[in-house]
């Protein structure tokens, strides 16, 4: 019997995207998101507001080298990492300058590095300064989804190495084309779905009601921002939404919180 992962709780911290013209993108996520720009000793640049950070790197457009998720304690990123040595997985060094030492990455079937850690304490105590109204809407960093066109190998990856747990499978004709996975109450914080090509797909956002996905739709509009969908509902997790473009076509998506705004 393979042993439980140590996983459990662990929440989606930050992600890194690449681009070839980093400064417009870093203006969206400043003025559409309230993120606030902090360059790192890597040459790469957190963007970070409350509740939500991203990091920006230098590289291929449309990249997203990391992952990187918070474990709560020393001892339970030990255990993890216990965990995946045993299941035959080789611990890498970390790639995220968010994270204090002691943070390590293991490889996706796709190359996608998924990092656990904890935030350095000076990133994890500093609020980052209200640069504009976007700032004050509440918008947690919640999940990721990727497309895959090697989905089997992803899905055992995620749910029977690192222990992920299954919140749902999409079927066609019996066959898994997405899943849907958590690591703490959320719904999902991971997602992925079968695509001819691998590749990013979108990161959400949450809200805590109805009256916040408004509020965020006014504030796009004043930016000239349209939305590409919704508001709408999903299947999956229920959920109201509506989803932007960023600058190099990642998509971002809002929703409110299942929890303080249950829908029926």
């Amino acid at each position: 019997m393979t042993p439980r992962s140590p996983l459990w709780p662990a929440q989606l911290d930050h992600f890194r995207i690449d681009t070839d013209d980093p400064r417009p993108l870093g203006a969206f996520y400043e003025g559409a998101l309230g993120m606030v720009a902090a360059p790192l000793d890597d040459g790469t640049v957190l963007m970070q507001g409350p509740g939500r950070r991203l990091v920006i790197g230098n590289g291929e457009r449309g990249a997203q080298p990391f992952l990187a998720f918070k474990v709560q304690t020393d001892h339970q990123r030990d255990a993890l990492r216990r965990h995946v040595i045993d299941r035959g997985l080789k611990p890498l060094p970390s790639p995220s300058r968010v994270f204090a030492n002691g943070a390590f990455a293991v490889c996706d079937p796709d190359g996608r590095l998924v990092v656990f850690g904890r935030p350095r304490a000076e990133l994890e105590s500093a609020e980052p300064r209200i640069a504009s109204s976007a700032a004050r809407l509440p918008a947690r960093l919640q999940h990721v989804v990727v497309a895959s066109s090697n989905l089997p190998p992803m899905l055992r990856f995620y749910e029977e190495d690192l222990g992920f747990v299954v919140s749902d499978y999409v079927l066609e004709d019996g066959e898994r084309t997405v899943g849907f996975f958590r690591s703490d109450p959320e719904h999902h914080s991971f997602a992925v779905f079968r695509c001819p090509e691998t590749r990013p797909d979108h990161h959400a956002y949450e809200t805590t009601c109805w009256n916040d996905i408004r509020d965020w739709a006014d504030h796009l509009a004043t930016l000239d921002i349209k939305l590409w969908w919704g508001p709408g509902r999903h299947g999956p997790g229920n959920n109201l939404f509506f989803m932007v473009k960023d600058p190099q076509d990642y998509w971002s998506r809002s929703l409110p919180s299942s929890r303080s705004c249950p829908m029926k």
